[in-house]
């Protein structure tokens, strides 16, 4: 106690001097008041702090653990849904196989993905050796496709132009106003070299060569079917010329140039374009045939670029992942080529150069090429917004393989309604 309070203790206290200790005291409590409301205010407020912080920790926490569970969860649903569109392609092809209507191979992929490849059947009917996904088919008309990507790549390089007169590169070519894009559309209005009389054509080997359709076209000097580019008009002369071009502007043959520039950089080992009398040794190769005949060869298999390649599904495969920006081509020149170059109002196809185009019953761009000849049957079609592709190649002119190509998509859409086992939406002319 101070000074002033030992004194007052000492005497009586007069009234003053009781308020004066009265107010001493009063300052006292108040002081320990405030320190004790203080102290518990830190204390609350460090607590709260504490409490929100554990609350956000906490909150964060239930967040990642539900991002994963969901993660676990999409997982496996991913899992059991590929397995189920496995089970379904499985089914239609095994279904087909056991009825005697498909003899031949089937890749699909999906979101980059291979999530079926199987084989059904035998390679050659008199030896009765089975099919492999090894197994090397002729690809007929999806040849086109190699030679439309071969073409593209020279206009990249600039040693030809799209817009550029074939005229200026075959002097006697008799359609003046005829264009290397209007070849590789199908917009040329040319004759057929296949449908010209055989008398235009002299061999001594049994097949013609693209120089020999060249020739034939020149000699027969047919009017053209439609002004350049007003029409769209199947044709393969279209592509024999263009594979003579890549020879004339190279300087090496078209089976070499697709070799080194396309084959070989994307690792297709099992894939050729070759003369007919060059395959028969060589293994893996399957033979076209119908019922128990195979297919005998005719002077047009010496021509490439409308057919002749020879690949298998799985190197197809590889042919598809490589058809997006900046492996065989950049991205503007594959957006020139999946755009449809056909404006004729007569017409319900779309080519672009190189492939046929479609839409699915999403209306899903279905960029993609059918081929028929000689026993086989084959179908590339590939969808980039879900990075999937369908390949079917089929030595027995199967009529199931066009729209079994277009029904694996629904599949893969899981929109399903039952397979085909007739073909019944079958387009045999569309190749």
């Amino acid at each position: 106690m101070n000074a002033i309070g030992s004194t007052l203790w000492k005497k009586p206290l007069n009234s003053v001097e009781k308020a004066l200790l009265l107010l001493i005291i009063m300052q006292k409590l108040l002081f320990l008041f405030i320190v004790i409301v203080l102290g518990l205010a830190s204390t609350s407020f460090h607590s709260l702090h504490k409490t929100a912080k554990n609350s956000i920790t906490n909150k964060k926490f239930w967040i990642e653990q539900r991002l994963e569970e969901n993660s676990r969860k999409n997982a496996k649903n991913q899992v059991v849904d590929l397995a189920y569109k496995e089970f379904k392609i499985d089914s239609i092809f095994r279904n087909l196989s056991s009825h005697n209507r498909f003899n031949g191979c089937v890749l699909v992929a999906q979101h980059g993905q291979i999530i079926y490849k199987n084989s059904f059947g035998i390679a050659n009917p008199i030896l009765n050796e089975p099919l492999n996904t090894n197994s090397v088919f002729q690809l007929a008309s999806v040849s086109k496709t190699i030679t439309g990507v071969a073409v593209l790549q020279l206009i990249e390089d600039e040693k030809l132009g799209l817009d550029d007169f074939v005229s200026l590169y075959f002097p006697s070519f008799p359609y003046s106003t005829v264009t290397v894009r209007n070849l590789l559309s199908h917009t040329s209005g040319i004759p057929d070299y296949i449908k010209l009389s055989p008398s235009l054509y002299s061999t001594s080997t049994g097949y013609i060569t693209n120089e020999d359709a060249l020739n034939g076209l020149i000699s027969a000097n047919l009017s053209p079917s439609f002004t350049p580019g007003t029409r769209f008009r199947y044709n393969n002369s279209n592509y024999a010329i263009l594979a003579l071009l890549v020879e004339k502007i190279t300087g090496v043959s078209f089976p070499q140039y697709v070799k080194t520039n396309i084959f070989d950089p994307l690792g297709m080992s099992n894939s050729f374009v070759a003369h007919p009398e060059k395959i028969w040794e060589m293994s893996n190769r399957t033979y076209g045939f119908s019922g128990r005949n195979m297919a005998s060869n005719d002077m047009f298999d010496g021509v490439f670029g409308d057919k002749g390649a020879y690949s298998t599904v799985e190197d197809m495969y590889k042919f598809d992942r490589a058809l997006y920006p900046d492996i065989l081509l950049k991205e503007e020149t594959l957006k020139m080529a999946f755009t449809n170059n056909v404006f004729d109002t007569r017409s319900s196809k779309k080519y672009g150069l190189g492939f046929r185009l479609r839409e699915d019953q999403n209306n899903q761009k279905i960029i993609y090429h059918n081929g028929w000849w000689h026993g086989y049957r084959t179908a590339f079609h590939r969808r980039e917004s879900d990075n999937s592709c369908v390949i079917i190649l089929s030595n027995r002119l199967d009529r199931c393989v066009y729209a079994q190509a277009k029904q694996l998509f629904n599949i893969l859409d899981n929109y399903y309604q039952g397979e085909m086992l007739e073909g019944e939406h079958d387009e045999p002319n569309d190749e």
